[in-house]
């Protein structure tokens, strides 16, 4: 089932090891315990390329991924979304298809960071709060945008995390570019000795609005489940969320010692 992929950098070059994972934006987000390397980690068990259990057995669930061959994956692939401003940074791209069609799946891995520091609603009033002090932004269009896309209303999107908003609609458009049929969008929840019961209880609390906001039950935000298709610009989603735990993901890797 795995044979097929194959992972890279944004660049091109070929990634043959958790170590030579794309890096964060950020140093510090490149750590033990925290979701970039564990998503990096969990991708070479005993460092051979292979998906994720859990991930994959929860997506031949669904009818429409039965007999899912992944082809291609990029760590911080970018989309672009409307407007002026920063794309999307997916944690991983992938694309994949089955015998009756091409699938693009994009992944938001987290420890127990949060989804972004604002709300919709808060990033709107910071965002015009700073054109008030004639500061250039287009982030209120791209709010705009953002929701025709989804086509929900404003008020129903206003306590959900922005960067829940982006990332369901740069997975869509991601899935547009890759000219797939079906969209999926995953939250890979990595359970360490860094993460606490609180902030994965919030982060859990912010998914269920999430959810909620696409018209799909609050009840049914369970680890182990896949939601949908929900239709969004013309793009069948899925939405699905999955966790593993330190002890699955304990490998006894180790970084390379530096040249």
């Amino acid at each position: 089932m795995q044979t097929d992929l194959t992972l890279s950098r944004p660049d091109g070059t070929p990634i043959t090891g958790w170590e030579e994972w794309t890096r964060p934006k950020k140093d510090y987000q490149w750590a033990c315990g925290r979701s970039a390397m564990e998503l990096a980690k969990a991708w070479f068990p005993d460092g051979r390329l292979s998906a994720p259990p859990e991930l994959m057995s929860l997506l031949f669930s669904h009818p429409r991924l039965q007999g899912l061959k992944l082809i291609r994956g990029v760590p911080e692939r970018v989309t672009s979304l409307p407007e002026k401003g920063e794309g999307r940074n997916h944690d991983l791209w992938l694309l994949g298809r089955t015998q009756r069609e091409s699938v693009t799946i994009c992944i938001e891995a987290k420890a127990d960071e949060p989804f972004g520091k604002y709300t919709v609603a808060q990033y709107r009033k910071t965002a015009l709060h700073r054109r008030e002090q004639g500061k250039l932004t287009k982030a209120p269009e791209r709010i705009d945008a953002l929701l025709d896309m989804i086509g929900r209303t404003t008020s129903s999107w206003d306590a959900v995390r922005y960067q829940l908003l982006t990332a369901i609609c740069g997975t869509i458009l991601q899935a547009k570019d890759d000219s797939s049929n079906l969209a999926v969008f995953v939250v890979h929840e990595f359970h360490t000795d860094k993460t606490t019961a609180q902030n994965l209880q919030r982060n859990s609390e912010d998914n269920e609005r999430f959810l909620t906001a696409l018209a799909i039950p609050s009840h049914a935000n369970t680890d182990g489940q896949l939601h949908g298709p929900v239709t969004i610009h013309g793009m069948e989603c899925l939405v699905v969320k999955t966790a593993r735990s330190m002890k699955e993901n304990a490998q006894n890797f180790a970084l390379p010692d530096a040249p």
